[in-house]
């Protein structure tokens, strides 16, 4: 009877074991299928990773800076058409000007004819060059200024004369202005000149004058002479 049950004992612990042997091998055969046999390395993972990031920061920056070009874009075509704008502007300004001045020269032209009026034309660039080039020969002046404004010329020359200095003349460019009164004409004249002692430049000045011219007898001769932002002999001359 007691080998009777040992025996018995015996088996169920080897059936037990079969069991236990069993079940190892099925977990082991489970996670064997399961598990992914090339299990990514946790460096791997990481580089990716920090590749994505990488393309991220990327794909960022690269629209920033397309924004940042498209912003410029913009900036450039306001600005350049700004300055078309103000381009034009300052034409059309210069279109009317001219046109202004070809219409009050063609009325001077219209009232007097168009001999006296290059006529007074020659009168005024002569007068305005002897007053610039500080011409004392009081004779190259007869015939070319009333009695009253030659004697203010004569004033003006002898105050502010400079025997060490010599003047040249540049340029000067008449334009016909709107006069102050009936039965006068005036000319605007943009007059550039340079100064020089012993020899070497000290100034080229630049500026705007106004003449007045009158007739006397059968010529047109200068009345009076002014420049809007100064009345001494230099005016206010730019250097260049």
């Amino acid at each position: 009877m007691r080998e009777d049950n040992h025996e018995k004992r015996m088996f169920y612990k080897f059936i037990f074991l079969l069991v236990v042997t069993g079940l190892i091998v099925i977990i082991c055969i489970w996670k064997w299928t399961a598990d992914d046999p090339k299990e990514q390395d946790p460096e791997e993972m990481f580089g990716k990773t920090e590749q994505q990031e990488d393309m991220n920061e990327s794909a960022g920056l690269d629209e920033a800076k397309i924004n940042d070009v498209l912003i410029d874009e913009e900036d450039k075509n306001s600005e350049a058409q700004e300055t078309n704008t103000k381009d034009e502007n300052k034409q059309n300004e210069q279109t009317e000007s001219i046109q202004e001045e070809a219409d009050l020269e063609q009325k001077y032209i219209i009232q007097y004819s168009e001999q006296e009026v290059e006529q007074a034309k020659e009168q005024a660039e002569k007068v305005l060059a002897l007053y610039l080039l500080q011409i004392t020969d009081w004779d190259k002046w007869n015939g070319t200024v009333t009695a009253n404004y030659l004697e203010k010329v004569q004033k003006e020359i002898e105050n502010f004369k400079d025997e060490k200095a010599k003047r040249e003349l540049n340029t000067i460019d008449l334009f016909a202005s709107q006069p102050l009164k009936d039965g006068e004409i005036t000319y605007g004249a943009y007059a550039t000149w340079h100064v020089t002692v012993k020899g070497k430049l000290t100034s080229k000045p630049m500026q705007l004058y106004y003449m007045t011219l009158q007739k006397e007898g059968d010529k047109w001769i200068v009345s009076n002479m002014v420049t809007p932002n100064n009345q001494n002999m230099e005016g206010e001359g730019k250097e260049k």
